[in-house]
């Protein structure tokens, strides 16, 4: 990159000293050095004419803005112009008239090429595709007023004045205010170039070094009044003007008021990125030093999608102007993390798979408990009857079972079977129907009727009721026909669920009831005994419907 560095440096050593030689070749001209001065005007002219087109040239190869290019060749064209026009002035034409219109043809470059600089600043800083108000373009009218007055000179003199008995007019004359107009246009311009310039550059670093272009436009500005007063012959004001522009704007751009970049292949070539720029017909422009070798097959292929190359690295493309850039990925790394990612998902795998496996016996483990649990409950609230289930299947009579027994037992076997179940229903709900109940004791009133008992039951009203109390109601219906089966006759049971929840049991040739105080703590327990009825009768909170 020190080479890089040192490149323009040079060329600029190789411009300068080009342009003073061809002010040495002007001076042995004048002083009639020992070659004919047609060889010295041709070297003269040469130089000065393929500076400004070498200068130009660099312009076009440059990283700039499209429209920041463009005034800037804009300008450098008219300064080639100027200088064309000075050179077939002199040397193919000796006929007054068209020498002297050739002289005002000067003022048309002359005029424009500090516009186009102007436009050029304007355009400084600008998205890409946009421009700067079309307004501005009515600075033409001035400017083609300006040298339309001065190419028509011979009408009014405004610019030009001829001096009386002088043999034509470029012999002898004086400037006019037309001309001083022009002039001023010309230093106007360039100043206001100069201003915008700086203000549009935002990078401190850069406007540290702005004295330099400023430099260089006070030193034209300097050669261009010497000239003018033919106090310094070595460069004409063509010449110093044409310099003046041409090393202001590369001023600008080597200091970077003006951001370009024109070290392709040096940033190529240093480059660690595997990329390359080719040609409309695929031939590599820059390259990088680490750019693959590519096939014009893999070249197309690219064209229309990123390709791989190999397992870790793909290429891709972008179309650029005249041709297209190539650059390589390298997805080694990225390979190598999704690789580790894919090791890390494996185990992670296994682990929610052992986790599953975990999580599966625990909730089968917390099944079995729960049904453990729930067998443990139910064979509690049933082991009473259970035990005298038992108790009679296990009595003998002459080795005989008892009749009477077997009674017993399907009907405790009843309770059991309608107890369990109603225990599992009220398990998960805090209120079931009242029906519920009523299934239970019709199936527990069929065996009763056994043992010849006449059983016959009612339920008036629907809704539910707390589960606590629907059991509660069935084993209160239990307890007391348990009680009563001995002498029990007859049986009438009563369920009412309306503002409360009530069971009545009216038994017919019953000697008494068990202690039932426990009943009396969940409700309102009643007991009537009149004429050989008993009749008891446990009412409770619906509590259910309420919740």
């Amino acid at each position: 990159m020190a080479a890089a560095s040192r490149k323009p440096i040079a060329k600029l050593c190789l411009a300068l000293g080009l342009f003073i030689l061809a002010g040495v070749f002007r001076q042995m001209d004048r002083l009639a050095a020992p070659l004919p001065s047609a060889v010295y005007f041709l070297l003269t002219n040469l130089i000065y004419i393929g500076l400004a087109m070498a200068w130009g040239f660099s312009i076009s190869r440059r990283s700039l803005p499209r429209n920041d290019r463009r005034w800037l060749l804009l300008g450098c064209t008219m300064a080639v112009l100027w200088l064309f026009l000075r050179a077939v002035k002199y040397r193919f034409f000796s006929d007054d008239t068209i020498t002297r219109h050739l002289w005002y043809l000067y003022y048309v470059p002359q005029i424009l090429a500090p516009l186009f600089s102007l436009f050029a600043a304007l355009q400084l800083g600008r998205r890409k595709g946009t421009a700067f108000s079309r307004r501005w373009y009515l600075l033409f009218i001035p400017a083609a007023l300006l040298f339309g007055s001065i190419l028509t000179n011979d009408l009014h003199q405004m610019a030009f004045r001829s001096v009386p008995g002088a043999a034509t007019l470029e012999a002898d004359y004086t400037h006019g205010w037309m001309y001083y107009l022009a002039m001023t246009w010309l230093v106007g311009l360039l100043l206001a170039t100069g201003i915008i310039v700086y203000r549009k550059c935002h990078v401190s670093e850069s406007r540290r070094y702005a004295w330099v272009p400023l430099c260089v436009f006070l030193g034209g500005f300097v050669l261009c009044a010497l000239s003018f007063a033919n106090t310094y012959t070595f460069h004409k004001i063509p010449e110093c003007f044409c310099l003046t522009f041409a090393a202001f704007w590369e001023g600008c751009l080597q200091v970077g008021l003006m951001p370009t970049n024109g070290y392709y292949r040096y940033f190529f070539s240093e480059s660690t990125v595997a990329a390359q720029i080719v040609d409309g017909q695929g031939r590599p422009v820059y390259r990088a030093q680490n750019a693959p070798d590519l096939t014009p097959d893999q070249l197309d292929a690219a064209a229309r999608e990123a390709i791989f190359l190999n397992a870790d690295t793909r290429l891709q493309s972008a179309p650029v102007q005249d041709g297209r850039v190539y650059w390589v990925e390298d997805l080694s790394k990225i390979n190598r993390i999704q690789g580790q990612l894919a090791e890390i998902n494996a185990r992670l795998s296994e682990e929610n798979e052992l986790i599953q496996a975990e999580n599966e016996l625990k909730r089968q483990r917390a099944q079995i408990e729960e049904k453990n649990r729930l067998m443990d409950e139910m064979i509690a609230l049933v082991q009473p009857q259970l035990f005298q289930i038992n108790r009679l299947l296990e009595e003998e009579n002459a080795q005989i079972l008892n009749v009477q027994n077997l009674k017993q037992v399907c009907l405790l076997g009843a309770y059991v079977k309608r107890r369990v179940n109603l225990a599992l229903i009220c398990e998960k709900r805090e209120a079931v129907p009242a029906g519920e109940l009523a299934h239970c004791i019709r199936e527990s009133l069929i065996y009763l009727t056994q043992y010849g008992v006449v059983c016959a039951m009612h339920q008036e009203g629907e809704g539910c009721v707390s589960s606590r109390n629907v059991q509660a109601a069935y084993d209160f219906f239990e307890d007391c026909l348990e009680a009563a089966l001995p002498s029990l006759s007859a049986l009438m049971v009563r369920v009412e669920c309306g503002e409360c929840f009530s069971i009545r049991l009216m038994m017919e040739e019953v000697a008494g009831l068990p202690n039932a105080e426990k009943y009396g703590t969940l409700g309102k327990l009643t007991i009537d005994d009149a004429d050989g009825v008993l009749c008891a009768t446990l009412s409770l909170d619906r509590g259910g419907e309420h919740a």
